[in-house]
């Protein structure tokens, strides 16, 4: 497979639901959309197909099986990356594979070189002025008449309208928590670069003079867009203790961010009953913030939404494995 000649997946994409409007109104199942998977296919009279999903956010998948494939070929999968392999991609064996993230394509096609490209030939020669309509948000079937034309032009409308959705969040799930596994493991392993911070910040010297519960205690947090997540195994402390060094967390939070290394992910407020410490993981998921289960970590959005406010040299290495 030429990887160059692979166009953008949006570009792809859009020309593919066009292809599938205009099977739709001439009920030929050949080319069409399925909305529980996010799945387009196309299914050649040689017997080849391709099938294209949207996953994660804007992370795609294509894969399929040419007839240029010999009768047993190797599986295309087993090259792919873990977020790429979904439900859907396991209902046949696929001779080629390919996945975009980050901005580029990478492929898998141990024996079919060949074969997405020649495939998505009928896809790429599509009326483009139809393809921008309905990219442009023409999913009724009025607007569409002009281009296609059959006696199911309301079942194509709907179909373009279900595919501009989005991908689907049912049926996902497994990838996503195979990939927020990965990622979460290699965070328990990353580590930290020092952004040269005091040790103690003095507003937290000041809350532990006045506000401090005054006996030993550990109280650790993890920073999301607009809040703080609390380690279920902190310390029972009064809710107005608790109260005020949220709020002192919180201004902690926005001070110690820097504007192209980020903001720390962890927090750690502890003491001995006289002296207060402070600990912060940036890039990390440190051992000192504990939860119950993984549900209760970071959430790839989450991680997503802050490696976006960092200058690339100042994201961690796990954060390539990121939807984005």
């Amino acid at each position: 497979m030429e990887i160059d000649e692979l166009p953008e997946p949006a570009d792809l994409w859009w020309s593919w639901v066009f292809l599938a409007a205009l099977h739709r109104a001439s009920d030929d199942p050949g080319c069409g959309f399925d909305p529980d998977h996010g799945v387009l296919h196309l299914t050649s009279t040689d017997g080849s197909w391709i099938r294209m999903q949207r996953v994660l956010r804007t992370r795609t998948t294509l894969w399929g099986r040419s007839a240029h494939a010999p009768p047993a070929p190797p599986d295309a999968r087993h090259g792919a990356p873990d977020w790429a392999v979904t439900d859907a991609t396991l209902t046949r064996r696929p001779s080629f594979m390919a996945w975009h993230a980050h901005g580029e394509w990478d492929h898998s096609s141990p024996a079919d070189d060949a074969g997405a490209v020649h495939l998505l030939r009928p896809i790429l020669t599509v009326d483009p002025e139809a393809v921008a309509a309905i990219r442009g948000g023409a999913t009724d079937s009025a607007t569409l008449a002009p281009w296609v034309d059959g006696p199911h032009l309301e079942e194509a409308a709907e179909l373009v309208r279900l595919a501009a959705t989005g991908s689907p969040t049912r049926r996902l799930g497994a990838v996503r928590s195979r990939l927020r596994d990965q990622i979460h493991q290699q965070m328990h392993d990353a580590p930290e670069r020092d952004r040269m911070l005091i040790q103690r910040p003095p507003g937290l010297v000041r809350w532990a003079r006045v506000n401090g519960p005054g006996v030993p205690f550990e109280y650790a947090v993890m920073a999301l867009r607009d809040r703080m997540s609390t380690s279920p195994y902190n310390s029972r402390l009064p809710e107005s203790t608790v109260r005020s060094l949220g709020n002192v967390l919180g201004s902690l939070h926005r001070e110690e961010a820097g504007t192209e290394s980020g903001a720390w992910l962890f927090a750690r407020v502890s003491s001995d009953g006289t002296l207060v410490s402070f600990d912060r993981a940036f890039d990390s998921w440190p051992a000192w913030y504990r939860v119950g289960h993984p549900g209760e970590g970071p959430g790839l959005e989450d991680l997503s939404w802050e490696m976006d406010q960092r200058a690339r040299e100042w994201r961690p290495a796990w954060a390539s494995l990121l939807p984005g």
